[in-house]
């Protein structure tokens, strides 16, 4: 295993560790404990989405091939973290009061077959992508289409359930603490919001940096590249059986 990915793989048990901790600290009373599980689940959303996934890449890959403005960028990092963990909460309250003892053997099976089915309809997205970059030379793209394009970004890097998520709600449920585990899902939605943001924000700047808009060549090969990049990771997860790193 490579050592960044041990050393995330270590971290993420680390605030699983502390987060549990504060969790059972409850009990005792005070407001202290509750603070703490919000803090940490934020922090522990920063760090989430910077270690390897393809959520960052698609939303980088994104702006590459679109451009935006940068309240673009910030919309649409914040609402695929917020899709990401609202996904991963939702199914495992589901999974947890109807299916039970089956709840993780099923959510396994549907988070493999969600990744691939992802997977396919990124690819068309890149395509779409690669089209409007070819067809812009004779006509000016829509904002009408670029909402879609962008509603469809967010869906499909955000629709694959969050594991740190689940983990926490799952804990929260079983310890009797789900309202706290609620907004400690969303603290993190909100940490892992900033980390792809921030992605997002880079390669827009990059795209509409000075250098490139006065060399319409590289401006052309960099929109094509991001685009191959959305493309690539659509292929990468069709032909992957699971995912549990959307980000």
């Amino acid at each position: 295993m490579p050592p960044i990915v041990l050393w995330f793989a270590q971290a993420n048990q680390f605030f699983n560790a502390q987060l549990s901790t504060h969790f059972r600290s409850l009990d005792d009373g005070g407001v202290l404990p509750a603070l703490w599980v919000l803090g940490i689940a934020f922090v522990y959303g920063v760090l989430h989405a910077i270690g390897p996934g393809h959520g960052k890449a698609l939303v980088a890959g994104y702006f590459l091939a679109n451009g935006g403005k940068k309240k673009d960028a910030l919309k649409i990092g914040f609402l695929i973290a917020l899709v990401h963990a609202l996904s991963a909460l939702l199914l495992t309250i589901v999974a947890y009061y109807i299916l039970e003892k089956t709840a993780s053997k099923i959510l396994r099976e549907m988070g493999g077959t969600l990744s691939q089915l992802t997977g396919g309809l990124i690819v068309l997205i890149g395509l779409w992508l690669i089209y409007e970059i070819i067809t812009s030379k004779f006509t000016t793209t829509k904002e009408a289409t670029k909402n879609i394009q962008s509603l469809s970004v967010v869906l499909l890097a955000g629709i694959i359930p969050c594991p740190g998520v689940m983990t926490i709600a799952f804990f929260a449920i079983t310890i009797g603490h789900i309202v706290l585990g609620i907004f400690a899902a969303l603290a993190m939605s909100i940490g892992m919001g900033i980390t792809i943001s921030l992605a997002g924000l880079f390669a827009n700047n990059f795209q509409q940096s000075s250098f490139l808009k006065r060399h319409v060549k590289w401006l052309w090969i960099v929109r094509i590249l991001g685009a191959l990049i959305v493309m690539g990771l659509g292929v990468l997860l069709l032909m992957t059986s699971s995912v549990t790193r959307p980000f």
